[in-house]
């Protein structure tokens, strides 16, 4: 047979699997919201077919997924707070502490392991942040 009809990349290993997002960190937090969100994602993007490697990321999140309890002093900043911050020009900005499969920066969404986040934890309402743009000082903490 004429090496034109075969492939040659037939014995190449799989290409490695693209990430969209973070490795799964050890331990991998995540809020109960942010579980029921990877989980519809990995149902719905199974049953269609859909992007291969977003489904062996899900997977891989979903297999060691611990949901966070609440925090012993909900005064305090801790994984799945939602906390507000008043910068020196008076706006305010809103950032939610999760894990990393339900982390969105551009929404406020901080992986709890991202610089910001562990700048904000154990800090309270009044403490003041190094914000990347400025200082700023928490004006509420909440947990959803």
């Amino acid at each position: 047979m004429s090496k034109a009809f075969t492939k040659e990349n037939d014995d190449l290993p799989a290409p490695p699997m693209r990430l969209r997002g973070l490795p799964v960190p050890t331990p991998n937090l995540v809020t109960s919201a942010g579980l029921a969100a990877a989980q519809a994602e990995h149902a719905r993007l199974t049953q269609a077919g859909g992007d291969a490697d977003r489904v062996r990321e899900l997977a891989a999140h979903l297999a060691t997924a611990q949901v966070a309890d609440p925090p012993a002093d909900p005064r305090e900043v801790a994984f799945g707070a939602r906390v507000t911050i008043e910068d020196d020009a008076g706006e305010r900005h809103v950032y939610a502490i999760v894990g990393a499969i339900e982390a969105d920066p551009k929404r406020g969404a901080l992986s709890w392991r991202s610089p910001l986040a562990q700048a904000l934890w154990g800090l309270r309402v009044g403490d003041g942040v190094a914000l990347p743009r400025g200082d700023g000082a928490i004006v509420a903490i909440d947990y959803p």
